[in-house]
């Protein structure tokens, strides 16, 4: 083990993707001593394989009539007017000045001959404001260019690194210290620390069909509710229209909202293209409404396809490849492609709304205890994230974090009061749950649309069974799964109303879609609920 993490450090790192790598970059920089903690090796995550771009308004932008005003309004709207709009405003406000930091960190936007952004358009945003790294490429870019400079900065001893470590368990300490408790190999290890940032990502292995890589196990989640935080919204899954269907094609990989952006269009089978009777935006409306049509589309009997055929005709031969070199080169190997003939697709789980409850500090509901990037909610997402969102979202409230754990009073945390906390009920019996039957029934039960029969019978079997697997890592990654997969049944059956991603078939007539936000507390964690006891209800 490294021989400074025996000593007690001021900040703790866990997770290596955007908002980890620039919350650490942002440590250095203020010359705070810092130890990152990632399970894999730096920057392996979901960041890098962010297809579409990071959303802001320019100045580049501002002169042809973007604003600041239209990206916070476009973020509510497709939130479906749940997002908080404080968070919003803060989220985009600081777009800017993160890409010129991140420029300074040799990240570098594509750009025309005259050097100006070449601003992409995607769903349901009313500007041309994504910009590009690589074309498809914009997470691997980023991830490459951060981790390159994390590594310079460990090399000079600012940042300590602890590369291929899970962690397991933060416990609070009556000193007002940490110990965080990791795996690392099959040896049990910990050390010290004053504050910990959580910036581990999603939740992607809890379903059969999912853009995330592997490693997305809702640690982060699981991690902070053990220790005691509140986790929030978690109800709100949103599925991406445009998985290559995994069932002919399981290489293939997600086709980005940036082509449709470009010009590709939805169809089934009989070359419908159903989505002009849906939303008058069509095939660039928010991310849950045309999920929601596709996979409409095949409880009907149909097959969807992306159709980019008449970008290649109109922009001339060769244009999807350049503009798309990732996708392209991906589709190729498995016999597609674009420019030739319609892929088909399903929707599949992409991302994760709710989380980790935070302020837009990354302050969870336990003090010394932050999160930040897709296991946090900052509630700016609301019940549906605008595409691109996610990269800017990571690092701009990653890197405020930073700041006040180094500077926070030992007691202070989150406000709660804008929440109805329920404490999670206690397993009972503890029948064997295996991964890939949890994946079954959250497919079945968490998915593009819920039921509150479907929902109590997944409650059913959650709450009488245990996780088990072979090896210790993938019992733990299974356990963290498992929680969050009941936080998430639960949260599911108390909204009983539709309202962004989470659609309920039996959401009752003339319904309100109520605003309440539902939160959650494991049933060891009463601390937290005494936080804002005046708002507990009962699932």
């Amino acid at each position: 083990m490294n021989k400074a993490l025996k000593e007690d450090r001021k900040l703790v790192i866990i997770g290596s993707g955007v908002a980890g790598l620039c919350a650490a970059l942002e440590a250095a920089r203020l010359e705070l001593p810092v130890v990152m903690v990632t399970k894999e090796q730096l920057g392996a995550g979901n960041s890098a394989c962010a297809q579409g771009g990071l959303s802001a308004v320019t100045a580049q932008g501002e002169a042809v009539g973007d604003s600041v005003a239209s990206h916070v309004a476009d973020t509510l709207r497709a939130g479906a007017w749940y997002g908080g709009q404080n968070a919003v405003q803060e989220l985009c406000g600081a777009a800017a000045e993160l890409v010129s930091t991140l420029e300074k960190y040799q990240v570098h936007f594509d750009t025309d001959t005259a050097g100006n952004y070449e601003l992409g358009l995607e769903a349901a945003h009313s500007a041309n404001r994504i910009l590009h790294a690589g074309g498809d490429a914009t997470g691997a870019g980023l991830v490459a260019a951060l981790t390159q400079a994390v590594r310079a900065a460990a090399y000079e001893g600012k940042i300590d690194l602890l590369e291929h470590a899970l962690v397991t368990e933060i416990v609070s300490r009556d000193d007002g210290q940490r110990t965080v408790n990791y795996l690392q190999g099959n040896q049990q290890q910990s050390f010290n620390a004053d504050s910990v940032l959580i910036a581990t990502g999603g939740i992607g292995s809890l379903y059969q069909a999912s853009t995330n890589p592997q490693g997305a196990t809702a640690d982060g989640i699981a991690l902070a509710a053990r220790a005691g935080a509140v986790i929030s919204d978690l109800e709100f899954i949103q599925f991406h229209p445009t998985l290559v269907d995994p069932a002919l094609h399981p290489n293939a990989g997600m086709i980005s909202e940036a082509v449709r952006g470009e010009g590709a269009v939805l169809v089934n089978e009989l070359g419908q293209r159903f989505m002009l009777e849906i939303d008058e935006l069509a095939e660039l409306a928010p991310r849950d409404v045309v999920a929601r049509a596709i996979h409409t589309q095949y409880q009907a009997g149909h097959q969807v396809f992306i159709d980019a055929r008449e970008i290649e005709s109109q922009r001339g031969e060769g244009f999807l490849a350049s503009r798309f070199p990732s996708i392209s080169a991906r589709l190729k190997a498995c016999g597609l492609d674009l420019a030739v003939a319609p892929v088909p697709v399903v929707a599949a789980q992409h991302y994760v709304m709710g989380g980790i409850h935070t302020d837009t500090h990354g302050r969870t509901s336990v003090p010394g205890l932050y999160a930040a990037g897709e296991c946090a909610n900052t509630t700016v997402h609301g019940g549906n994230r605008l595409a691109s969102n996610s990269l800017l979202e990571a690092m701009v409230f990653a890197r405020k974090a930073i700041y006040v754990m180094s500077t926070d009073a030992p007691t202070r945390a989150c406000e709660l009061s804008d929440l109805q906390v329920t404490q999670l009920p206690p397993v009972r019996t503890k029948a064997p749950l295996d991964l890939a039957q949890l994946q079954a029934l959250a497919s079945e039960h968490l998915g593009v649309h819920r039921s509150g029969h479907g929902l109590e019978q997944l409650i059913s079997v959650l709450d009488s069974s245990a996780p088990v697997a072979q090896e210790q890592r993938a019992q733990i990654e299974l356990n963290n799964l498992f929680t969050s997969a009941r936080i998430i049944a639960y949260a599911a059956l108390a909204r009983k109303q539709s309202l962004g991603a989470h659609h309920r078939l039996d959401a009752p007539a003339g319904s309100d879609n109520s605003k309440q936000r539902f939160a959650w507390v494991l049933d060891t964690a009463k601390p937290a609920i005494n936080q804002s006891e005046s708002k507990e209800v009962h699932a």
